[in-house]
């Protein structure tokens, strides 16, 4: 049985993912000293909805740190820009975590069983054992249909191995299927949990797309990341099963 959404009203998006935090934490909590990595959607400098609003993330860390756990950090590595200067101009240095660019961090190569696309992939190694946690922003995705908490963990992807394709920082994953990429990826690295950030949504593009009239005014979570997915699907209007990477990773997945 898939682990149950959880989902908040956020008038007060701080309070809302305090809320749906606390209850993912009685139903799927960290092992104790579990190094915690929190990771948004950060891919430019933009503001929300293309990006997670960095209330949901202080959010998140509150409700954490009410619990005991003190090692969270914040980690992306952003498709345009600098990470951390991205951070900064999106309110993230309200949140008193460490900040980590990934795109500055070693990383190692990891082998992707029945891989589609790729045999191997290059994953920062700081990430090894931690527990991540899949921050995204409800969006539609241009190319791939929706981008949520799965797609979200492109962002991981070392921009040195990962760029080049085009300008985008992690374009590599665009040469050959993208939809085969991400369910390569989750393959090998996948979140514990996934909260995201409908307080706004976004329709159409995941970067010069609409902002949803009226907004979702949500935030929702679950400890099946594949399940908070298909909801976001279902949130946007769309059916789960028409996006191939959700699909795919469907037939390997066991929460």
């Amino acid at each position: 049985m898939p682990h149950p959404v959880h989902s908040e009203k956020a008038d007060n998006p701080v309070q809302a993912a305090i809320r749906v935090t606390r209850r993912l934490l009685a139903e799927k909590a960290p092992r104790p000293g579990q190094t915690i990595f929190l990771k948004p959607n950060v891919v430019n400098g933009s503001p929300p909805p293309v990006t997670t609003d960095y209330r949901i993330v202080q959010g998140v860390v509150i409700a954490l740190q009410e619990a005991g756990y003190t090692g969270i950090i914040l980690v992306e590595g952003s498709g345009t820009g600098n990470t951390l200067e991205n951070f900064k101009a999106l309110g993230y240095d309200a949140i008193d975590v460490p900040k980590i660019d990934l795109d500055a961090t070693p990383y190692r190569v990891c082998p992707v069983p029945s891989g589609a696309v790729w045999k191997e992939i290059y994953v920062p190694e700081i990430l090894e054992e931690g527990f991540i946690i899949s921050i995204p922003a409800l969006k539609d995705h241009s190319m791939l249909g929706v981008t949520l908490s799965l797609k979200n963990l492109v962002g991981i992807l070392p921009a040195e191995r990962y760029s080049g394709y085009w300008t985008y920082k992690k374009s590599q994953i665009h040469r050959h299927s993208a939809h085969g990429c991400v369910a390569d990826l989750i393959r090998v690295v996948r979140p514990a949990w996934a909260v995201v950030d409908g307080t706004i949504g976004m329709r159409e593009s995941h970067i010069h797309g609409n902002p949803c009239v009226p907004p979702k005014k949500v935030v929702y979570g679950s400890c099946d990341s594949l399940e908070a997915d298909r909801y976001g699907c279902t949130l946007l209007g769309h059916d789960w099963t028409d996006i191939p990477y959700l699909t795919r990773i469907s037939s390997f997945w066991d929460a």
